[in-house]
């Protein structure tokens, strides 16, 4: 029996168990033979573009569903505790979501957005401010040369060319490489297409250039340009021969304005097409809606007007006035759309509708050429429309004087009502029959003004006087009782032109009947000084006199009044009508010292020195032991020679008022004249009466230091300082006396101790800055400024000096900031002209200038700056007018000026003398 096969295994034992069945977690192929993962190009695919629509093989991890985020356990950490709120998150992460919660999710949402738009305005507003600070602080580039861009408007032909050219900083290796020269090898099918020895301008249509659409090749496949160039100047010879005159030869197109007429024929109006068409069928649909309607055919004419359809416009207008012919509008558009000739036949039919229409009649004239038929035109009128003033006013302007006159009394006549006819009449008239006109307008228009003082202007033009005054009183009292308000603006504004028209006692009767209506009595004095100012700024210095003199007649006590006129005479006046008013000033105040010695000093100036004695005589018997008197008295006979008189005024002024400045003028006397023992003993006895008067100390000082006593001149600066501890000069003196002599140690201790004496002193600070700046310690010197600055920095004295330490590209932002905290300061005004003059700018430099000597008219050092800037950069005329100004401010201050004008060789030299010495001391800036 045949052995049976045994049945096949149900698992193969050559295949392997893990076949089929998927890895295990965590498994990695090849980590147990120590093999690494790496990445192909299959894996992340091709490179793409970052337009390029990405693809999802790679995709990001999934986002946590809602309900996997409520399975997560809270989190109970201590750190996640707050004793206020409790546990970080929320609390109701697991209840339902419903529209209560949804509400008040929206309220609170609203809340929050309310709250930030409170604080969204402040955080805006300082955000724009912290960008403003930091563009101030740190401007562009661009910012601080924009001023130098703008200059560039001034910069002349001749200028730019005249700019050099910028040099090459390039090593020679560079700069030789461009100019090498260059050989590219050519093609051969250049050199064979040129063999024949001539070169054809042509365009390959293989390369591209040739056009694109069918047809437009030559037969060759080559496009000569030359060629087309000629055939081009052969059509436009044809095209001019066929519009050239047969007959003549001469062509009828005019070359040169052939494409002015083409421009010509373009419309005007460059606004879209469609907008035109909408208002024109707008203004359609308004015209047959409401044909009556004037505005809406004026519209439409103008429309085509703007679009270019003149003829359009015209024949618009025309059946406009056919269907509302009582349109005065209508027919004045027409008139003006019309030509000329047939405006005039326009006007014609409308005065024919419209016969009482002014303004058809006026455009009526206007039309006529000829003198006569204007005239004509306008009594035509006249006829229709005599009341109207225009009409007579257009007609009278045409006519001569006497054909003006008769016209002008048949107005009146028509027009009764009317000033303007009124008072044309009476000027025409002679001076009787100029009183009847304007006595005839009183009677018919009561209530105006105008004619009451054109009849004063008539009787002070005529020599009577005493008629003035009596019909302006009469006139004020007549408005009163026809219920018109007297409104003092107009009145005085009355007054300013009837002075203008030199009617000057017209002014001031105006002014001395109005100036005191609808003023308080208490403010009458503040109210007329205020009037006075007004009328001066206006140039009308005959009615600030009025107000002046009514003023004065009022209150003749007052001390302020008297001297407020009294300037103004000086400013304004003469000498004549200065001296009669300080006469009565004194006899109404005589214990007034100021205006006793106002007008000695104007008798001294005009070279009458026995009227100033007399002056000066009365008023030492008004103001007995005055020492202004007694000082005003010496120096009277010292500046006339006399000096043994001024010696023995003084002596009694010692004897009766031996007050400080007496003792003081009497040193300083000896001191001029040269006796300066006498000056020193003085002085001593000076000293020992008010020990406390630092100017005793100061002169005995200098006196000292002339007679090259510097021990003595030292000690008596000690004492000063000692004794006078706030005198700021007597410190300077003695830091100076020990900088002279080399000591700059003790120069600095006493500026210090000057400085801990009198804190917030910019003259000391000012001092020391120099002193280190002099001995080479600049560093030092802007630290000492930095520290001067903190401590005062409002002074204009240290921030001028500021502009200067710095660098000169530093300067116009140094000087940007002195502006800022100093606008009106004079000292930095003329740092300022002083920059500008080292940059050249003239114009800026005079303006500024202008307004330092304007701010501050005693700085003496701005006035010789500015004069020694027009000596060098300014006209003579512009000299005189410096050195006039100067004279007339009469300036006492300024560093560079006291100091020349107290020298003893100076004492007796005039505001112009010293000027001169200023300007050629000054230095120019650099």
């Amino acid at each position: 029996m045949a052995s049976k096969l045994p049945p096949p295994p149900i698992v193969n034992p050559k295949r392997k168990n893990f076949l089929g069945q998927p890895a295990p977690q965590g498994y990695v192929a090849g980590v147990g033979r120590g093999a690494t993962g790496f990445t192909t190009r299959s894996d992340i695919g091709p490179a793409r573009d970052a337009n390029d629509v990405p693809d999802d093989r790679h995709p990001a991890p999934a986002k946590r569903k809602k309900d996997d985020e409520e399975d997560l356990e809270e989190d109970l950490n201590d750190a996640n505790y707050d004793e206020f709120a409790g546990y970080g998150g929320s609390l109701f992460n697991k209840d339902p979501y419903d529209k209560d919660d949804e509400e008040a999710d929206a309220v609170y949402e609203a809340i929050d957005e309310r709250m930030d738009e409170k604080r969204r305005e402040y955080r805006e507003k300082r955000r724009k401010e912290e960008i403003e600070k930091y563009r101030q602080e740190r401007p562009k580039i661009q910012q601080q040369f924009s001023d130098l861009k703008r200059e560039l408007c001034a910069v002349s032909e001749d200028e730019w060319k005249n700019i050099p050219e910028v040099g090459d900083a390039r090593n020679r290796k560079q700069r030789l490489h461009g100019r090498r020269e260059k050989f590219t090898p050519l093609p051969d099918s250049v050199l064979t297409r040129n063999l024949g020895g001539e070169s054809s301008t042509s365009i390959d249509p293989k390369s591209g250039l040739a056009s694109a659409f069918p047809g437009m090749l030559t037969p060759t496949g080559d496009l000569d340009l030359r060629k087309i160039g000629q055939a081009r100047n052969t059509l436009m010879d044809i095209k001019l021969n066929q519009v050239s005159d047969s007959v003549s030869g001469q062509t009828v197109v005019d070359p040169k304005g052939y494409l002015t007429d083409l421009q010509s024929m373009i419309p005007t109006y460059g606004g879209d097409i469609n907008d035109i068409k909408k208002a024109r069928l707008l203004l359609k649909s308004v015209r047959e809606t409401n044909p009556n309607h004037p505005p809406a055919w004026i519209a439409s004419a103008r429309l085509e007007e703007v679009t270019g359809k003149l003829q359009a416009a015209r024949n618009l207008i025309l059946r406009g006035c056919e269907t509302c012919p009582h349109s005065e509008d209508l027919w004045l558009e027409a008139a003006r759309l019309v030509p000329v000739d047939t405006a005039k036949n326009v006007i014609a039919q409308a005065v024919n509708h419209l016969v009482n229409s002014v303004k058809l009649w006026i455009k009526a004239s206007e039309l006529e050429q000829d003198m006569k038929a204007k005239k004509r035109v306008f009594r035509k009128a006249l006829e229709h429309i005599p009341n109207s003033v225009r009409l007579w006013k257009a007609a009278v302007e045409l006519e001569e004087p006497e054909d003006a006159k008769i016209l002008l009394s048949r107005a009146v006549e028509c027009c009764p009502t009317s000033v303007e006819l009124w008072l044309a009449l009476a000027r025409l008239e002679t001076y009787e029959n100029a009183r009847k006109v304007l006595n005839k307008a009183r009677e018919n228009i009561p209530t105006d003004r105008q004619i009451w003082i054109t009849a004063a202007k008539l009787e002070e033009a005529h020599g009577n006087t005493t008629m003035v005054e009596k019909i302006i009183d009469r006139s004020i009292n007549s408005l009163a009782a026809n219920g018109v308000e007297i409104n003092r603006e107009h009145w005085l504004k009355e007054a300013v032109d009837a002075e203008k028209s030199g009617a000057v006692l017209t002014c001031q009767a105006i002014i001395k009947f109005v100036i005191g209506h609808g003023v308080e009595d208490e403010d009458r004095k503040h109210s007329w000084l205020e009037d006075a100012d007004n009328f001066t700024s206006q140039g009308a210095f005959e009615c600030s006199r009025a107000v002046y003199s009514h003023a004065l007649e009022i209150f003749p006590a007052k001390k302020s009044i008297w001297l407020r006129a009294a300037h103004f005479e000086r400013q304004h006046g003469t000498r004549d009508s200065l001296e009669s008013l300080l006469q009565r000033a004194v006899a109404h105040c005589p214990q007034a010292e100021v205006l006793w010695l106002m007008g000695a000093k104007s008798k001294w100036l005009a070279g009458d020195v026995p009227a100033a004695r007399s002056i000066l005589s009365l008023a030492f018997q008004a103001n007995p032991n005055s020492e202004e008197i007694w000082l005003a008295a010496v120096k009277l006979e010292s500046e006339n020679w006399e000096y043994e008189r001024a010696r023995k005024l003084l002596a009694k002024a010692r004897n009766s008022a031996p007050t400080p400045r007496v003792l003081m003028k009497s040193a300083k006397l000896e001191w001029h004249l040269g006796d300066l023992e006498e000056a020193l003993k003085q002085l001593q006895t000076a000293i020992e009466q008010f020990p406390d008067y630092p100017k005793f100390y100061m002169m005995q000082g200098q006196i000292h230091g002339l007679q090259q006593r510097m021990t003595l001149a030292r000690e008596s600066y000690s004492l000063g300082t000692k004794k006078c501890p706030t005198s700021v000069p007597l410190w300077l003196l003695l830091a100076r006396l020990d900088e002279s002599q080399g000591n700059m140690t003790r120069a600095r201790s006493v500026l210090e101790k000057a400085r801990q004496k009198n804190p917030q002193n910019p003259q000391l600070w000012l001092e020391a800055i120099r002193l280190e700046w002099k001995t080479g310690l600049k560093d030092i010197a802007s630290a000492m400024m930095a520290k001067a600055l903190q401590d005062c920095p409002t002074s204009g004295l240290l921030w001028a000096e500021t502009i200067f330490l710095v660098d000169r590209p530093q300067r116009k932002t140094k000087s940007v900031d002195a502006l800022k905290k100093c606008e009106h300061d004079p000292h930095v005004l003329l740092a300022v002209s002083k920059l500008f003059w080292t940059e050249r700018k003239t114009q800026k430099c005079r303006e500024w200038f202008n307004r330092a000597v304007k701010i501050d008219p005693d700085f003496g050092d701005a006035w010789g700056y500015f004069y020694k800037f027009e000596l060098l950069h300014g006209t003579a005329e512009e000299q005189n007018d410096v050195k006039k100004r100067c004279v007339q401010a009469e300036p006492r201050h300024g560093e560079v000026w006291t100091t020349i004008s107290k020298s003893p060789q100076n004492w007796r030299a005039k505001t112009e003398d010293i000027l001169l010495l200023v300007a050629e001391a000054l230095p120019v800036p650099v």
